[in-house]
C-alpha cells in the first residue's frame, strides 16, 4: 500500500447493487459521520466532510457493477483531481524545462558557445525532487484516510 500512488480497491459482494447504493446512500446522508459524498447508477464519489478536508484529502471514486454471482465493487483512492492535474501539470512543466534547457546548453556547447544555461539542470531536478518529496509527504499524510475509505467499501460490501 504505501508505493501505491493511486490504491485500488476490488471486492465482491454477496448485495445486490441496489442494496450496495442504498447503504452508501444512507451512509453519506447521515449527519454523524466522516465522509460525505453521492451515489448514482452504479457510481459513487466519496470523501471527507467539507469541514475535515485539507489539501491531501484523498477520493474515493467507486464503480459498482452487477455481476452473476453478486455485485463488484471497483474503487480508485487517489487526492483531489485539482491537486492531481497540479501535480501533472509541474512535473510535465518541469520536464519540459530539462529538456528546452539541455537542449540549448549542448548545442551552445557543442559550437563553442557560451554554455552557462546548463547550471541550471541541477536546479530543475532539484525542484522535480522536491515536487516528488512533497508529494510523497501528502501520501504519508493522508495514510489513515486511505485506510478508512478501503474500511469503509469493506464495510458497505458485507450483509449486516
Amino acid at each position: 500500500m504505501a508505493s501505491e500512488i493511486r490504491p485500488r480497491v476490488k471486492i465482491i459482494s454477496e448485495l445486490s447493487k441496489d442494496e450496495i447504493q442504498k447503504k452508501i446512500s444512507d451512509y453519506i446522508n447521515s449527519t454523524d459521520n466522516y465522509c460525505k459524498g453521492w451515489v448514482k447508477e452504479g457510481h459513487a464519489i466519496v470523501c471527507a466532510s467539507a469541514d475535515k478536508r485539507h489539501l491531501w484529502t484523498p477520493l474515493l471514486n467507486l464503480q459498482i457493477d452487477e455481476l452473476e454471482n453478486g455485485t463488484e465493487l471497483r474503487g480508485v483512492i487517489g487526492p483531489n483531481p485539482s491537486v492531481w492535474t497540479g501535480f501533472v501539470f509541474l512535473f510535465s512543466l518541469l520536464g519540459f524545462l530539462l529538456f528546452v534547457i539541455s537542449m540549448w546548453g549542448f548545442i551552445n556547447l557543442s559550437l563553442g558557445k557560451n554554455a552557462e544555461v546548463l547550471w541550471y539542470i541541477p536546479v530543475i531536478l532539484f525542484l522535480v525532487l522536491s515536487v516528488y518529496i512533497s508529494a510523497r509527504i501528502g501520501q504519508r499524510l493522508s495514510k489513515k484516510e486511505v485506510a478508512y475509505l478501503r474500511d469503509f467499501v469493506e464495510k458497505i460490501s458485507q450483509k449486516n
